[in-house]
């Protein structure tokens, strides 16, 4: 049996949080538990329960983090982007790397039935912030006229290839950027178009 570590006030819910991502990837969220949060952070198995309320609000922090680390990873890509089209491909690259190397937390992150987002407003407010960002590159791109509706078909696009990409594993990880480009062209010409 682990000996509990010793943790200052505060430091103990960031080693909850950091051991619940950890065992996310193992167990997925549905089986995750507490008690195994608790022990794989080296705490007492009350030690959850002083920093979260339920397992829900301890999946609501792992995703905060998720979204979090998310935007940073675009707002990185689209940082070197010397083009609002290498900005727009830049963030599809960055969202779908973000899922293949974290696919139970990005799953997490978008799935109610583990989380209710609007019950937990830092996890919904980085939730709107990250898709804030994927709204401003495409209205980089867009007309106004289109800028709803091809924001919608950008998230949906690349969100579907990220998720497909991890649970069936079809394209390998150097495709990712090439995808990108093509979802980003598409979204252009879309665009373009004059109906």
């Amino acid at each position: 049996m682990k000996t509990p570590k010793a943790y200052h006030h505060g430091s103990a819910r960031e080693a909850l949080i950091k051991a619940g991502r950890e065992l996310l990837e193992i167990t997925g969220g549905a089986q995750l538990s507490l008690r195994a949060v608790a022990e794989a952070a080296g705490l007492s198995r009350q030690a959850p329960y002083n920093h979260f309320q339920s397992k829900e609000a301890l999946l609501a922090a792992i995703a905060t983090v998720g979204f979090n680390e998310l935007s940073a990873s675009m707002d990185a890509g689209m940082k070197r982007a010397r083009s609002d089209m290498a900005r727009l491909t830049a963030l599809g690259v960055a969202y779908i790397t973000f899922a293949q190397k974290n696919p139970a937390l990005f799953r997490l992150m978008f799935q109610s039935e583990l989380v209710d987002l609007e019950r937990y407003p830092d996890a919904n407010a980085a939730g709107i912030a990250t898709h804030d960002r994927c709204l401003a590159a495409v209205a980089a791109v867009a007309p106004e006229a289109k800028r709803d509706g091809l924001s919608i078909l950008a998230w949906s696009v690349v969100h579907g290839y990220a998720t497909l990409s991890i649970e069936l594993a079809f394209d390998p990880p150097e495709k990712v950027r090439e995808r990108a480009e093509l979802i980003a062209k598409l979204l252009v010409l879309g665009g373009a178009e004059r109906s």
